[in-house]
């Protein structure tokens, strides 16, 4: 989803930046290669940051514990 309509930053691309160490909005923005505008996202795009580093951030998204994993994903099963 976009966070920044300005730059046009997605959040996959702000939280791959927090990966490779980035701890503030603006640091992310920087490696990006463009500051932010109206300000606006900061906000969101520091929760997404705070998220990666807490580890809460999960790279792949996986079946709710309730779910068998069996019957987690059932595309490309033959």
């Amino acid at each position: 989803m976009f966070v920044c309509l300005c730059n046009a930053y997605r959040d996959a691309e702000i939280r791959e930046a927090a990966r490779f160490g980035a701890r503030r909005a603006k640091d992310v923005y920087a490696a990006l290669g463009r500051g932010p505008r109206c300000g606006r996202c900061l906000a969101f795009a520091q929760y997404l940051i705070d998220e990666v580093h807490s580890g809460a951030d999960e790279a792949a998204p996986r079946a709710p514990a309730n779910l068998p994993a069996s019957r987690a994903c059932s595309a490309g099963a033959a």
